[in-house]
């Protein structure tokens, strides 16, 4: 039996998409999410405490969103249900990481050292089993070697359970945090920066999706993982466990993306419906002739649909996805200087719009939480999978672009921590597709494709081989020289 915290008040039950999420990470299926972000910072006069100031920070941050202390408990009973600790001790969850090379870049579209610690975090169990301490996310707060409280920037990691945030909901703990930060100063002589924060009582839990959407209506009588594949589709080696995560960035300069946002505007799409189009056409210029099928399973946010209390600034799951099938296409293309990455066209970008406007306007998906909201033992579910092909190649998330600063043009004079780039970073599933990328812009205008594959199902150099595909199809399209 998994141990009770009876001392801890209850909150509410955990929704069909949590309730989920807690089972598959029990089970090893799935781990985490991560965005992490590079802050800049400024220099007013002295050095700046920067522990002291992101403890008061995140003290401020966790007095705002109740689910930065909340826990899964009575796993075990027909009803689990989240719960809130009484404190949260930021000794504990956020982790100082000192190196010559965390914060350094390699050229302009890889970052190695960053990339090798996310890598290793995304295969971290949580332990939610034990009578719970603490709460669902750690930070890491990556810093230049005896750079300290003198460098101008520095990196957190901010991962998460799945149960407590979609991604947008990581964009708004940044954003809360950078408000934090940027409304303390530290005071010098105070000593060590307090670590234990008391949470608050009465701050109210937001209620899961199902609350909102009516399960029964959602479509999803069937339980699989989505529409049944044919034989010719590629979806790497079969789902199984152990889940081992590999991860890899893809850095894109702020020209290049501008220049993408261009040509995606000039052809009529969306960015979101180019990089469909331009990561199925790289994975079909390195599959084998018989593959002659990709399916992208796409994540896409409920959340500008749901009423109040839901919000832009919200915590919480409220996540839909929807699946695009492509066929192997029967021409390529070739340019003057011989074959390229020719299996992309500005059609199959504008079919992927198509289906993104009918997701939008039909303020759904395929029905995730219905499919979710028929399985009665997840655990059962789940290892009758083992073994089983694959439902997709390619899972596909952007999150977008972070909101600016509201005063942009003074916030040089005005703010001391600024957001500069993003990364989105997953861990490998075994229920997952075989390759999943993730995808936001930062302030500093750069769009990063997190790639992230489960070791022994995809190979490296496969991962390795749709990546530079990717590059050769945009900078074909961007009339750039290949990198």
């Amino acid at each position: 039996m998994t141990p009770e915290a009876p001392r801890l008040p209850l909150l509410r039950p955990l929704g069909v998409l949590e309730k989920f999420m807690v089972a598959r990470s029990q089970l090893g299926v799935y781990q985490k999410v991560a965005v992490t972000a590079r802050y800049k910072r400024a220099k007013l006069g002295g050095d700046l405490d920067l522990k002291e100031a992101l403890y008061a920070a995140l003290a401020v941050v966790i007095s705002q969103h109740p689910n930065l202390s909340i826990v899964p408990v009575n796993l075990d009973s027909p009803e689990p249900s989240f719960a809130r600790l009484p404190s949260v001790d930021l000794d504990q969850v956020v982790k100082f990481v000192e190196g010559e090379d965390e914060l350094a870049a390699d050229g302009d579209h890889r970052f190695p050292a960053l990339d090798r610690i996310l890598d290793t975090e995304h295969s971290q169990p949580w332990n939610i089993t034990t009578p719970p301490t603490l709460p669902l996310w750690r930070l890491h707060v990556l810093q230049q070697q005896n750079g300290g409280n003198t460098s101008s920037s520095f990196i957190l990691c901010y991962f998460f359970h799945h149960s407590i945030g979609d991604t947008k909901s990581a964009l708004v703990f940044h954003r809360a945090l950078e408000a934090a930060l940027n409304r303390t100063r530290p005071v010098e002589g105070e000593g060590e920066p307090v670590s234990k924060v008391r949470t608050i009582s009465r701050l109210p839990l937001l209620p899961p999706l199902d609350y909102f959407i009516d399960t029964s209506a959602t479509g999803g009588s069937n339980v699989s993982q989505g529409p049944e594949e044919p034989d010719d589709v590629w979806t790497g080696a079969v789902q199984s466990l152990p889940v081992k995560t590999r991860f890899r960035s893809l850095w894109l300069t702020a020209d290049e993306t501008s220049r993408f946002l261009r040509v995606c505007n000039d052809n009529g799409v969306s960015l979101t419906a180019a990089l469909h189009a331009m990561l199925v056409g790289a994975l079909f210029g390195k599959l084998p002739q018989e593959y002659r099928t990709v399916k992208i399973d796409c994540a896409i946010s409920l959340r500008d649909w749901l009423p109040d209390p839901v919000g832009a600034e919200s915590m919480g799951v409220f996540v839909d996805t929807f699946f695009e099938t492509y066929q192997r296409p029967v021409t390529v293309l070739r340019d003057g200087d011989g074959p390229t990455c020719a299996f992309f066209s500005w059609a199959m970008a504008k079919e992927s719009r198509k289906r993104i406007e009918r997701v939008v306007q039909e303020r759904k998906g395929d029905g995730l939480l219905g499919r979710l909201s028929q399985v009665q033992d997840v655990e059962s579910w789940t290892m009758e999978k083992m073994g089983q092909r694959r439902t997709t190649s390619l899972e596909l998330s952007n999150v977008g672009k972070i909101p600016s600063l509201v005063d942009v043009a003074e916030k040089e004079k005005h703010y001391l921590y600024v957001i500069e780039s993003l990364v989105f970073s997953q861990s490998a599933g075994a229920l997952s597709g075989a390759i999943k990328v993730s995808c936001v812009t930062g302030r500093d205008g750069r769009l990063v494709l997190g790639f992230t594959w489960q070791e022994g199902v995809v190979d490296e150099d496969m991962v390795d081989g749709v990546m530079s595909e990717f590059q050769l199809i945009l900078y074909r399209e961007l009339h750039l020289k290949t990198p």
